[in-house]
């Protein structure tokens, strides 16, 4: 009788390694990736240091060559022309890529403002809200959750023309998923009560009710200035401290500087000459 001996060999099962989701880019990264939007910015750029050189420097293109063709120019003044044209239409370009981005950032910095304790203050312990925007709720919104017919509701800070200014409520009511709810409220036209955020009071519908109305007959400037106040400092304050606005709005201003450096040489010529004298 044999023995026979049986050979088992054992693998050893190859390790997969877990495939992450891709992570999701932030505003800036997608700004810094963004291809198109780089290529209109770098031409806008690069045209208008041009036209800033013809404008200070007193410049002229003697011939240049474009392709295989050899180009001579003799009208000097028709090229710095040329230019100005260009830079208006490279700058209306670079609007239509950099659009989104505008839209991205102006959402950033009024959900920033938003949460400043004027317009918005919660306290954890009491589970109350105060500020602007809890004061100005609107009457069918107030009325909903006084029912407990809809869910948390979302605030939005709208720019229209001739300086008016507007918060925008949106919610959800009703059963299952609900439709959605809009309202509109004018800051020119609010009461003092409301603007101050004062002598609320949490405890009477019907005087909160009273407080929380808008109004549409008179125009209370003292706290809308005050509104414009926050609005300027939030506005202004994002160039120093998130660099993305800045990488956005350069390019106009570069582009906006050279076309009135142009325009204006002679004057701005003169200006600088009494500064160095």
């Amino acid at each position: 009788m044999t023995d026979k001996t049986v050979q088992v060999s054992i693998v050893s099962p190859i390790p997969i390694a877990a495939v992450e989701p891709p992570k999701q880019l932030t505003l800036t990264q997608r700004i810094d990736a963004d291809e198109g939007l780089k290529a209109k910015r770098k031409l806008l750029t690069v045209v208008s240091l041009i036209l800033l050189a013809i404008a200070f420097s007193g410049a002229k293109v003697v011939e240049a060559n474009t392709f295989i063709m050899k180009i001579s120019f003799t009208n000097q003044d028709g090229i710095a022309y040329l230019l100005l044209l260009s830079i208006a239409f490279l700058m209306i370009r670079y609007y239509n890529y950099a659009r989104p981005y505008h839209d991205e950032l102006y959402k950033v910095w009024t959900e920033r403002m938003l949460g400043d304790r004027y317009f918005h203050l919660y306290d954890e312990e009491a589970d109350i809200s105060e500020g602007l925007i809890d004061d100005l709720k609107p009457q069918n919104l107030i009325r909903d959750q006084n029912n407990q017919d809809c869910g948390p509701y979302k605030a939005k800070y709208r720019c229209s023309p001739f300086f008016r200014r507007h918060i925008e409520y949106t919610w959800f009511s009703g059963t299952g998923s609900g439709h959605e709810n809009f309202a509109t409220v004018d800051l020119m036209c609010i009461k003092s009560e409301e603007a101050k955020n004062k002598n609320k009071n949490k405890n009477k519908e019907k005087d909160t009710e009273q407080k929380q109305k808008t109004a549409k007959d008179e125009i209370n400037f003292k706290a809308y200035i005050r509104i414009l106040k926050y609005e300027f400092r939030y506005r202004t304050t994002r160039y120093l401290t998130h660099r993305e606005n800045l990488d956005i709005i350069a390019p106009y201003l570069l582009g906006t500087f050279s076309i009135f450096s142009f325009i204006f040489s002679k004057e701005i010529i003169e200006v600088l000459k009494g500064f160095s004298s």
